[in-house]
């Protein structure tokens, strides 16, 4: 199989991401469906890519959808012979067989933010995507040569309770609004749906939590930013429901002593997935306000 720029773009996106959907590759690339659905299939058949197989028993309970794929071991190879990136000491194809379904969908949740703020981005003409990896080169070194650079220290109080833990972002990504010459940071949090809201014992995870560890890190001091060497951040955050995003709001209007924040902004998957445009789609923000990223600038 003669590997085409098209094809290696496809492998590139789908590393980046670790699982994407035919209809993401469609999008950013903007090719015609037909034709680029068989073309995925044949890296699929070549081993270029391969297909999770717990997507299928999603499939076998909610009908039809858009085929999954994810990085297959010929792909990984092509990537370390063509861009000089270090080859993984994975059996990329085990990998993907024991990916749950919880995984992969959690996964995709982040990936249908991410593709919107790039095409978002690509078509607006005045603002740029401020790439995950972009971040952590310029962090500083502290941060870069942590084992896990992504990981947030906090030390909260819930209920006389002060412990210390660690927030990880499902995405870490920014904006670079050029024609204002700002920049806006955010940290992702893909929510299923399956984490408690609130917990009566502190010390169990729940989205509260989350929560009061974002509140910790942030303004005046902002010590997340400072540990990516970035300014001020908001908290995005898919769920799956206008009636989970109320709880949110309540449960950080309790950690805010009922004022909320307009820091933490929400959205529910259906909607995000709805519109061709993240920079405007309309966020609910801790406050109940109505907010486009479009016109957002810290």
């Amino acid at each position: 199989m003669r590997l085409t720029e098209d094809d290696l773009t496809a492998i590139r996106y789908i590393a980046k991401h670790r699982f994407l959907r035919s209809t993401h590759l469609i999008t950013l690339l903007e090719r015609p469906t037909k034709k680029f659905l068989e073309r995925l299939a044949a890296l699929y058949h070549n081993g270029y890519l391969d297909r999770p197989r717990a997507q299928l028993d999603y499939y076998a309970t909610a009908g039809s959808a858009p085929i999954v794929y994810a990085l297959g071991n010929k792909g990984a190879a092509i990537l370390a012979e063509f861009d000089g990136t270090e080859r993984a000491k994975v059996d990329w194809t085990d990998k993907n067989r024991t990916a749950g379904r919880l995984f992969i969908e959690h996964t995709l949740l982040t990936a249908d933010l991410m593709v919107s703020a790039e095409i978002a981005a690509r078509r607006s003409g005045n603002v740029m995507l401020i790439e995950p990896g972009d971040i952590l080169a310029a962090a500083p070194k502290t941060t870069r040569c942590a084992a896990n650079p992504w990981a947030l220290p906090a030390r909260i109080t819930y209920s006389g309770i002060t412990q210390d833990i660690r927030l990880i972002p499902d995405k870490v990504f920014g904006f670079d609004y050029t024609d204002a010459r700002k920049r806006s940071y955010f940290f992702v949090e893909a929510d299923r749906g399956t984490m408690p809201i609130i917990r009566s014992n502190p010390r169990q995870t729940s989205f509260h939590q989350k929560i009061l560890g974002y509140l910790a890190g942030s303004r005046p001091v902002n010590t997340h930013g400072q540990h990516f060497g970035i300014g001020n951040f908001r908290v995005l955050t898919i769920t799956t429901s206008s009636e989970r995003i109320a709880s949110m709001i309540d449960a950080l209007k309790q950690a805010t002593r009922g004022t909320g924040s307009n820091q933490f902004l929400f959205v529910d998957r259906a909607a995000l997935q709805s519109c061709p445009d993240v920079l405007n789609l309309e966020w609910i923000s801790g406050k109940g306000e109505r907010v486009r990223l479009a016109l957002l600038v810290i």
